[in-house]
């Protein structure tokens, strides 16, 4: 889960994990949480509870709200949620789920936040099974994600050569993996060559 702040101090999460009394508490201290954004159906497990806990507005990608709507009460697609300088969320082109990715600009650079589409797990770190299946490593698209959510791989490398070239572009932050801040547009571009 990731939590970003917006320019009007309201929070936005990114996915849902559960939380407890203690932990809610440290961050509804940072600002008022408005919004939920789920990155596709498959990341919606805690979504329910979560939002309805924060009495939180939910959003998806329009090319999965059919599949989203039957998990959760969806608010609007991410095209409808309130437009904030700050962060903006996508549609990965390309993918079958439409796997959402923000982009949160701040004084310490821009940031890309990756649902499915890269990861950057350490192989080492991983149960043989997970390497065998080719989510170690990276960053990259991992092989089943290639099989079971990529539609188009033109389309989708060409979105994530577009991202690779977001001024001021510090960080790629998957939601499976490690942060990638040394190099981050070129290690876009490598993951989109690997395509």
């Amino acid at each position: 889960m990731a939590i970003i702040k917006r320019s009007d101090g309201t929070l936005v999460f990114f996915h849902a994990v559960p939380l407890r009394d203690a932990e809610l508490n440290e961050v509804t201290a940072w600002g008022t949480p408005t919004a939920l954004v789920v990155g596709h159906d498959q990341h919606a497990i805690d979504a329910v509870p979560f939002a309805a806990r924060l009495g939180l507005k939910t959003y998806g990608p329009a090319s999965n709200a059919a599949k989203l709507r039957k998990r959760l009460d969806l608010t609007g697609t991410l095209a409808e949620l309130p437009p904030d300088p700050v962060v903006t969320f996508e549609e990965m082109d390309g993918t079958k789920t439409g796997d959402a990715v923000a982009i949160v600009r701040s004084q310490s650079g821009t940031s890309l936040l990756f649902s499915d589409c890269v990861q950057h797990s350490p192989a080492a770190s991983m149960a043989w099974p997970f390497r065998l299946l080719g989510f170690g490593g990276g960053p990259k698209v991992a092989p089943l994600f290639r099989l079971l959510f990529m539609s188009d791989r033109s389309k989708l490398r060409d979105h994530l050569l577009r991202l690779a070239d977001v001024p001021d572009l510090a960080r790629v932050i998957p939601f499976h993996g490690t942060i990638v801040d040394v190099a981050p547009a070129a290690a876009l571009r490598r993951v989109a060559a690997g395509l």
